[in-house]
């Protein structure tokens, strides 16, 4: 019986290698290009590499039941405190970035409604052909300024296109309070996910430099 467990070990370590380098391909895939100050870009990264968290965990444990060569063997212990502190990290990476994603979505729709009510006040305020046109080019410099006939008509027109947008507006910022619920339990997912990934990681470095040490 030992013999064939001794037959094995090849398998498990190749077995182990291979999900370790589907994983260092998978992960590049994930990382590149770098668009580190896009928190939602920020936020998925989290979330794919910890749904990955078994392959690198299998993959290291196989590689550490099959191999046998002792410089291997403790590079293999610092890789796990390494996948420890990776994963570790992705707590602070996912909060940060899910806080940023609402308060930039929050600031957006804040903006567009302000800009709104600038131009509701500007349109009220004009008189003429001439001071609609005005506004008009400010609304949209490429487009060629239209004949104005009415400049009555066109206020009218102007302002219930601007309080639809405003509707939408406020649809959109009660959507994003109604899915805050969503995205907090997203990130509680995330951020155990990664706890318990990197705790995992870390016993691993533990009982392996126990082994290197005895």
């Amino acid at each position: 019986m030992a013999q064939s467990h001794s037959h094995l070990e090849p398998l498990f370590r190749l077995a182990g290698y291979t999900l370790l380098t589907l994983f260092l391909l998978d992960l590049l895939a994930l990382l590149i290009p770098f668009n580190f100050t896009n928190p939602a870009w920020e936020f998925q990264l989290a979330n794919q590499i910890v749904e990955r968290a078994p392959v690198p965990i299998l993959g290291l444990i196989f590689v550490l039941i099959g191999e046998s060569q002792f410089r291997f063997f403790k590079f293999l212990s610092w890789l796990s405190l390494l996948g420890g502190a990776l994963y570790l990290l992705l707590v602070p990476l996912s909060i940060s970035a899910i806080v940023r994603i609402d308060q930039q979505s929050s600031a957006q729709i804040a903006t567009r409604l302000e800009q709104i009510q600038q131009l509701k006040e500007q349109i009220n305020k004009a008189q003429t052909s001439a001071d609609i046109a005005a506004i008009l080019s400010r609304i949209n410099p490429q487009a060629t300024p239209p004949e104005i006939g009415n400049p009555q008509v066109v206020k009218q027109q102007l302002l219930a296109s601007l309080s639809q947008n405003e509707r939408s507006l406020q649809a959109q910022a009660a959507s994003r309070e109604n899915n805050l619920g969503t995205q907090i339990k997203n990130t509680i997912k995330i951020c155990l996910g990664a706890l318990i990934s990197g705790t995992f990681f870390l016993v691993i470095w533990q009982k392996t430099r126990k082994i290197l040490n005895q």
